[in-house]
C-alpha cells in the first residue's frame, strides 16, 4: 500500500485573499470556466515510467490521470488517479462579492502496489471567459496553466503511525504550493482573478509538511483512503486598483500645506504599509523611493484602506492630506491637528475604482527652542525703573520654523507695559530673537517677569510659551531702607560725646575749682 502525498505548485501566491463582502456599486460579470489537464507530451510525468504499460498502466486524458494495475481505464480496484469536471461552468461573478464554483477535482485514492509507477506531476489549464452581465457582447477569454506535483509514500501496517492521525489506512496529503491568480483589464478598468480550493487549505502540521516533502509552514488538506475526495474550486473576482503617494519633509518657506516636489519637499525613504477591509487586503511594509513616492497595486477597489508611516527619530508631522477620492477627481481631506505629533500617522482612503493617487505624508525636522529672562537692577526701590530682556535661543540641530519670543505675563506687570519683540522668523540652529519691556517698580512686593519661546516645529513645548522648556523668569526684589528711630530700642540713635584728651582736660579744670574755693572762703574771713 502506498501513502500518496499530492504537492501542488502554482502561479500566484495570493490565492482566497480577497474573497470578502460586496463593495456598494459592484461590477457584474456573466462567465464561463473549463479546465482540462495538459496531454502534451511531458505534461504529466510519473515515478519510473509512462505514460504507458510499464510498471503498471498509466492513462492521460483532458479529464482524468490513472496509474496502478492493469488494463489501462478508470480508477477502481488496484488503481488512484485524480479527475476534473468535464462539463463547463456557467453563472454570474460580482467584483469583490462572493466566490464561485468554477470545477470540482476528485482524488480517487485507492490502493496501490509498490512495484507500480504513481504520478509525479500534471499540468492543468483552466479558461475564464467573461463578458458584462446579459449583454450581447462576446466573451474575454484568460487562460491559466499551472502544475500539480505528487509525493507518494508507503502507508505503515500500524494506523497509529500514520503522518496523519485518525486514518484506517493513512489519510493523504495535499499541499498547495499557492493559487492561481491573474490580473485581467475590461472595459479600461483592472481586476484580480482568483481560483483556490474549497474548504481553503489550511496550515498543516510540521510533520504533515514534512511527509509530503514541503517546507515547515505549508497549506494544503488531506484525503481519506479508499475514497473518492471531492475537492470544489472556486473563483472569484476583484477589481483591483493602485494607492500611491509621496512623503517627505516640509521644505517651503514660509512653510505650506501643499506638496512642492521634491527640489522644495525633500522625499523621505520611509517604510509605508496598507491595510484594508471590505475585501481584506494588506501590503507592506514597503520602503518608499528616494523622493519619497510609494505605490500599492492590485488594491481591492472599495476597499477601506488605512495607509501609515511613522516619523523617525528628529521628525514629527507637519500634515497629511488624503488623497483622490472618486469625487471629481479632487484631493480629500487635509489635517493639520496632527502637527507636532511623533506617532504613527494614518490616511484613511476607500479606494475608488480608478485608484487614489496623492496621499500625503508632511514631515518635519524638529528642533528646540528656549528662553533665558533677565531684569536689571534685581532689586528695585519702588519708583525705580526696571528693564527686562527675554533671550530666546534655537538650541536644536535644525531651522525652527516660524520661531517666536515673547513675555506672556506683560500685561500684569505694573503699567502694563507693551513688550517689544523680534517678529516671528524661520531661526536657524543657535539663531535668537528677543522681547524687551520696561515698568516703574511698584509696593513692596516681589515681581516676577515671565518670559517663553517657541516654533511650529520645537520638540519641546511646541507652539506653547509656557510648555515644555520654553519658559524662563526673573524676579525683581524691592529695595528695603533702614529706619533712623530713636525710640526703637533695636536701633538707637547715638549721643554725641567728649574724646579722650576733651575729658582730661574737663577734670583738671573741675580740680582747680575745688582747690580755689577753700582760699576764696578763708581770704573773706580776713577782712
Amino acid at each position: 500500500m502506498l501513502h500518496r502525498s499530492i504537492s501542488v505548485t502554482v502561479l500566484g501566491l495570493l490565492g482566497a485573499l480577497f474573497i470578502g463582502s460586496a463593495t456598494a456599486a459592484p461590477l457584474e460579470w456573466d462567465y464561463t470556466v473549463t479546465a482540462e489537464f495538459v496531454t502534451t507530451t511531458g505534461a504529466t510525468t510519473f515515478i519510473g515510467a509512462g505514460p504507458g504499460n510499464n510498471n503498471g498502466c498509466e492513462l492521460v486524458s483532458a479529464t482524468d490521470i490513472t496509474w496502478g494495475a492493469c488494463p489501462s481505464g478508470p480508477a477502481g480496484e488496484g488503481r488512484s488517479g485524480i479527475g476534473v469536471s468535464a462539463s463547463a461552468q456557467t453563472g454570474t461573478l460580482v467584483a469583490n462579492g462572493a466566490a464561485q464554483y468554477a470545477n470540482v477535482y476528485t482524488h480517487t485514492n485507492n490502493v496501490v502496489a509498490l512495484n507500480f509507477a504513481t504520478l509525479t506531476s500534471a499540468t492543468i489549464s483552466t479558461t475564464l471567459g467573461l463578458k458584462a452581465k446579459g449583454s450581447s457582447d462576446p466573451y474575454t477569454y484568460e487562460t491559466f496553466v499551472y502544475t500539480i506535483k505528487f509525493s507518494e509514500t508507503p502507508n505503515g501496517s500500524d494506523p497509529t503511525a500514520c503522518v496523519v492521525k485518525g486514518g484506517d489506512p493513512c489519510s493523504d496529503i495535499w499541499v498547495l504550493d499557492g493559487s492561481v491568480n491573474r490580473t485581467v483589464v475590461m472595459d479600461g478598468q483592472e481586476f484580480t482573478f482568483s481560483f483556490f480550493p474549497e474548504p481553503a487549505a489550511i496550515p498543516l502540521d510540521p510533520e504533515i509538511c514534512e511527509a509530503a516533502g514541503a517546507e515547515v509552514g505549508c497549506i494544503g488538506f488531506t484525503t481519506q483512503e479508499n475514497m473518492v475526495n471531492a475537492i470544489p474550486f472556486m473563483m472569484n473576482l476583484t477589481q483591483v486598483a493602485n494607492v500611491s503617494g509621496r512623503v517627505y519633509a516640509e521644505g517651503s518657506d514660509p512653510a505650506n500645506t501643499q506638496d512642492d516636489g521634491n527640489s522644495v519637499d525633500a522625499g523621505m525613504a520611509l517604510a509605508v504599509s496598507l491595510l484594508c477591509t471590505g475585501p481584506d487586503y494588506s501590503a507592506g511594509p514597503v520602503d518608499a523611493a528616494a523622493d519619497g513616492s510609494f505605490s500599492f497595486e492590485n488594491v481591492p477597489a472599495g476597499a477601506d484602506c488605512a495607509i501609515t508611516t511613522t516619523p523617525p527619530a528628529g521628525y514629527q508631522a507637519a500634515y497629511t492630506q488624503q488623497g483622490t477620492t472618486g469625487a471629481s477627481g479632487a484631493p480629500g481631506a487635509l489635517d493639520t491637528s496632527v502637527a507636532g505629533s511623533t506617532a504613527a500617522q494614518s490616511i484613511a482612503i476607500s479606494v475608488p475604482s480608478d485608484g487614489s493617487t496623492g496621499n500625503l505624508f508632511a514631515l518635519r525636522a524638529v528642533t528646540d527652542m528656549q528662553s533665558t529672562t533677565v531684569c536689571s537692577p534685581a532689586t528695585a526701590a519702588e519708583g525705580a525703573t526696571v528693564s527686562c530682556t527675554t533671550t530666546c535661543t534655537n538650541t536644536g540641530s535644525s531651522t525652527a520654523l516660524q520661531a517666536f519670543c515673547a513675555i506672556p505675563n506683560a500685561a500684569s506687570l505694573p503699567g502694563s507695559p507693551t513688550p517689544v519683540c523680534s517678529a516671528p522668523a524661520d531661526l536657524p540652529p543657535n539663531g535668537t530673537l528677543s522681547c524687551t519691556l520696561s515698568f516703574t517698580m511698584a509696593g513692596n512686593a516681589s515681581i516676577t517677569v515671565v518670559g517663553g519661546a517657541g516654533a511650529d516645529n520645537d520638540s519641546n513645548g511646541g507652539g506653547d510659551a509656557a510648555a515644555g522648556n520654553n519658559a524662563s523668569s526673573a524676579a525683581v526684589a524691592p529695595q528695603v531702607t533702614t529706619p533712623t528711630n530713636p525710640t526703637n530700642p533695636s536701633n538707637p540713635t547715638p549721643v554725641p560725646g567728649l574724646g579722650g584728651f576733651a575729658l582730661v582736660v574737663l577734670a583738671a579744670l573741675m580740680g582747680l575749682v575745688v582747690w580755689r574755693r577753700p582760699r576764696l572762703v578763708a581770704g573773706g574771713r580776713m577782712r
